[in-house]
């Protein structure tokens, strides 16, 4: 019973993150932003293979007209030691909202979009240092976008690279009641549709702190700098995201 309760929070996450985003107004600057707010949850199910889940809002800050909410899911095989895989599938809703001027008449934008996001990745860790790793995954994404009140449907495709390394400031391995460090740095490059005439896409590096509470729950506070080249010729999108997840780890075979 216990764990079904666990397995529900997720959902639950999502409807009050479905209906609390409706009351924000965030602009905190005058620029481009973003708010997230991630619940993980990670099910280890043997030696091998986890099930990871995660529901999230994502808010626009600035002079981003949107805000969006989404949840996630993946099993994930480990091949060894150096080497894992993952498939898995993520859905966004996201609702665009604001006034815009056509030949000086100014209108009002409430636009609702359904994106659907299968994807299938391969991880490396190494090298491998006395308490961290480097970590680099490669992951295809296929994009499906479909419009409310329309027949609109578009199709994407991008490749994304990101390299990562976590871990404590003295060296020692991430335990319980410890603090920790995040740091990353991820390419998104495109494979179909997803920019006009421009390979690489997105340039986003990370940095952020955590804390484990016990090994069985942790959090972490994150700041990306992304940079976003829509076409060819134009300056990049310049984008500052604000982070905080809640990760949780069931053990089921314990």
């Amino acid at each position: 019973m216990k764990k079904r309760r666990i397995l529900a929070f997720p959902f639950l996450l999502i409807s009050l993150v479905a209906g609390a985003q409706q009351h924000f107004d965030f602009n905190l600057f005058n620029g481009s932003g973003e708010l997230r707010s991630i619940f993980v949850q990670r099910h280890r199910l043997n030696d091998k293979y986890t099930l990871n889940l995660d529901a999230g809002s994502y808010v626009g800050l600035g002079n981003n007209i949107w805000t969006r909410w989404g949840f996630r899911g993946n099993i994930s095989r480990k091949i060894n030691d150096f080497y894992s895989c993952d498939i898995g599938f993520m859905y966004n809703r996201v609702h665009y909202e604001d006034d815009i001027i056509i030949e000086d008449v100014t209108e009002r934008m409430d636009v609702t979009r359904h994106e659907y996001r299968p994807h299938q990745a391969f991880h490396i860790s190494y090298p491998r240092f006395q308490a961290s790793s480097l970590k680099h995954r490669f992951r295809l994404e296929e994009r499906i976008f479909t419009q409310v009140h329309s027949d609109i449907r578009n199709f994407k495709m991008r490749l994304r690279y990101r390299v990562m390394n976590q871990g404590r400031f003295d060296g020692k391995p991430i335990a319980p009641k410890s603090i920790f460090y995040r740091t990353f740095a991820e390419f998104n490059f495109n494979i179909y549709q997803e920019a006009e005439d421009v390979f690489w896409v997105r340039g986003r590096y990370c940095m952020g702190l955590g804390y484990m509470f016990s090994s069985k729950l942790s959090a972490d506070a994150n700041y990306y700098f992304e940079h976003t080249k829509v076409a060819s010729g134009k300056d990049p999108v310049i984008t500052h995201i604000f982070k905080v997840t809640l990760r949780q780890t069931l053990y089921w075979n314990q």
